[in-house]
């Protein structure tokens, strides 16, 4: 039961945050026509935040770590790649589920992230990323308790 009052404008704001998904989405596609590269997959990726860094994980089994560019582009973290096909794609397949070419996932990252000091490694056809948290100020001292005024 949630027993915090209906608040029209915390309900605007999630409403204004899906559309803004949504426009980033659109905008993505756009973008890939500009590149005229269309995308052949895109990976599977599990997102973990931490009390030091956002942590991002990419499924990319098959793929070569030499095609696979990192890049932070304005407020998006983009990885693009490519799946080269292991076999001569003229001969009749029997059975195709895995999906070859280039791909592109990006994420809207969010303030307070160190971008410049991201690191990446690449292990078992999985791709980590990590982006350290920029450190919080700390909080301002407490001020000293009040003395006692005694009166004469």
């Amino acid at each position: 039961m949630d027993l915090d009052p209906w608040d029209p404008w915390r309900e605007f704001e999630r409403v204004r945050e899906e559309a803004d998904r949504l426009i980033e989405r659109f905008l993505a596609k756009v973008r890939l026509l500009e590149n005229a590269r269309p995308i052949a997959f895109l990976p599977e990726s599990d997102i973990i935040e931490t009390g030091e860094d956002l942590r991002i994980f990419l499924s990319l089994s098959g793929v070569e770590e030499e095609d696979i560019d990192i890049a932070v582009e304005g407020e998006f973290l983009v990885v693009r790649g490519e799946r080269v096909c292991p076999y001569d794609e003229s001969h009749v397949r029997q059975l195709s589920e895995w999906r070859y070419g280039f791909f592109e996932r990006g994420y809207r990252l969010a303030g307070g992230l160190e971008t410049e000091s991201l690191s990446a490694s690449f292990l078992g056809g999985v791709l980590t990323i990590v982006i350290p948290k920029k450190e919080s100020p700390p909080p301002p001292p407490e001020p000293p308790p009040e003395a006692a005024w005694e009166g004469t």
